[in-house]
């Protein structure tokens, strides 16, 4: 997919998945009360799922939020959610402690105090001048100077920040605006603009606990802005369900939105990662015709390709991905995902030849730079054609460019296994366990393995009974099991060798990422 506004998942710590599974629903939209994936950063369970559930903004139930990186500590927010009709009695957190400056009614102003409010407020006008000028460097010195003169203007502390935020040096900008929020810790929109560039450097934990401030401190929490970062955050965390609730809101907030057409494009993200093809289809044709920058109407095109894809209709699917060739015969992606299609067995478009075709146009795009997925799927083709070779180079190439992918090692044992060479198939599934144990064919080639290999009967039944657990829908393992458990039980050997070690299968090939 393009790459483009694509999802990039972030670290969740283990405290933070204990606040996020009500669901923080944005004013006029009700809380749903479960959860649809579940984030990572949970233990793994042994069919590859994830616990527990997440907290939502605002709420006091359940556990979770996800990922794999590092934990930080992160404090629970408040208990509740805001309510629908805007009217919510949020609860209060105790806002930092900061440090007041001295105020006028302390005592009367001298000369020398008016003299100074006098020379803040010229150069906070040199500041205001010189961005009007686009002149930030020249501004970044005014506001300086207005802090020599009083450190605690927040109009000076707000525009360095803003300044740095649109520099993207977020990491500054979230200097200046905590110094705001140690003056006033219920500045609302200063936490809202902290978790955005919180946001930013996908620090995700942060930007959690400072929309959660931000919801605590605002009168009035109908703000499209907000719940647009707040939707982000959700879909990052692959939250999807809370995500569509943000956005959808935003929406409902402000029809107008000057993001709305980026809102649509994630919702169409959001809804195919949910099975919603329909909406998601719904979502994309929306923006066909205007997509949001620096989207093109190419990238909608495969988008509503890859929804078709999923949704198994794959005429429409081969026609949108058409539709990009057209415009841009090169498109490496489509190349890969249209080689899919004739790749799937059984279908009107199968076509192995015309896969290689493809998968052999987008390498030769960008030799260097092609994905390790076209190479492994080039692969995959030339051992339906039986050509061992050149299936072992492309595997090759795929795994010197991902070598922690637990399937391309289980293809490169299957590859083994069809050649004879079982001590390094051995190897090979070995090393895709390591990498991901939940993943069932790997067992599945184990089990047969076993059995072509001196018949380890106790052996083969020890990986079937795993394969077992992780896929209890295939019932040729079960089969297996049962005439394997015979020969274990009678001492019939030849119970076997009528029935020979089934073939080993490579892991199943999707509809491509996102």
């Amino acid at each position: 997919a393009p790459n483009h506004l694509q999802q990039q998942h972030s670290p969740v710590p283990g405290h933070i998945r204990q606040q996020m599974s009500a669901g923080m629903a944005p004013p006029g939209m009700h809380a749903s009360s479960a959860m649809g994936p579940v984030p990572p950063g949970s233990a793994a369970q042994p069919n590859g799922s994830m616990h527990p559930q997440q907290r939502p903004l605002g709420s006091s139930q359940g556990h979770a939020m996800r990922q794999s990186r590092q934990p930080m500590p992160v404090q629970a927010p408040p208990h509740s959610a805001p309510h629908p009709s805007g009217s919510q009695q949020l609860p209060q957190q105790q806002p930092p402690q900061h440090i007041a400056p001295p105020g006028p009614q302390q005592q009367p102003a001298t000369h020398t105090q008016r003299l100074s409010a006098m020379t803040e407020e010229v150069w906070l006008q040199i500041g205001t001048l010189s961005e009007v000028m686009g002149e930030h460097d020249r501004a970044l010195a005014a506001y300086d100077n207005a802090l020599r003169h009083n450190p605690y203007s927040q109009p000076a502390l707000t525009q360095i920040a803003n300044i740095h935020r649109s520099r993207e040096e977020f990491d500054k900008a979230v200097e200046y605006f905590q110094r705001i929020i140690n003056i006033d810790g219920t500045n609302g929109e200063i936490w809202g603009a902290i978790g955005n560039c919180y946001l930013m450097l996908d620090d995700l934990p942060k930007a959690y606990q400072a929309y959660q401030h931000a919801l605590n401190s605002l009168e009035e929490a109908k703000e499209p802005k907000l719940w647009y970062g707040i939707g982000i955050m959700y879909d990052r965390y692959c939250s999807y369900d809370h995500a569509e609730e943000a956005f959808v809101g935003v929406l409902n907030m402000d029809p107008n939105f000057d993001k709305a057409n980026e809102i649509y494009f994630r919702l169409g993200i959001i809804h195919k990662c949910q099975g919603k093809y329909a909406q998601s289809l719904e979502c994309f044709n929306r923006i066909l015709n205007d997509p949001p920058k620096p989207l093109t109407e190419a990238d909608i095109w495969f988008q509503i390709g890859n929804v078709h894809e999923l949704n198994s209709e794959f005429g429409m699917a081969k026609d949108a991905y058409d539709r990009v060739l057209r415009e841009n015969p090169q498109h490496s992606k489509v190349l890969q995902q249209l080689a899919t299609l004739y790749f799937r067995p059984n279908t009107s478009l199968s076509n192995i030849d015309a896969a290689v075709q493809l998968l052999s146009n987008a390498i030769e795009v960008d030799k260097d730079k092609a994905e390790a997925q076209t190479w492994y799927l080039l692969g995959r083709c030339y051992m339906v054609q039986r050509q061992y070779n050149k299936a072992y180079e492309a595997y090759q190439q795929a795994v010197y460019r991902d070598g922690n992918n637990a399937n391309y090692w289980c293809s490169i044992g299957v590859l083994y296994y069809q050649i004879n060479q079982y001590r390094d198939a051995l190897d090979a599934y070995s090393r895709a366990i390591r990498i991901d144990p939940y993943l069932g064919e790997v067992w599945f080639d184990l089990g047969a393995l076993y059995e072509a290999c001196n018949n380890q009967v106790n052996d083969a039944i020890d990986a079937y009974s795993r394969a077992a657990e992780l896929d209890r829908s295939n019932p040729v393992i079960e089969q297996r099991l049962d005439l394997l458990r015979r020969i274990q039980s009678t001492g019939q050997p030849g119970l076997g060798s009528a029935n020979p070690p089934p073939t080993p299968v490579d892991p199943a090939t999707g509809a491509g990422p996102t």
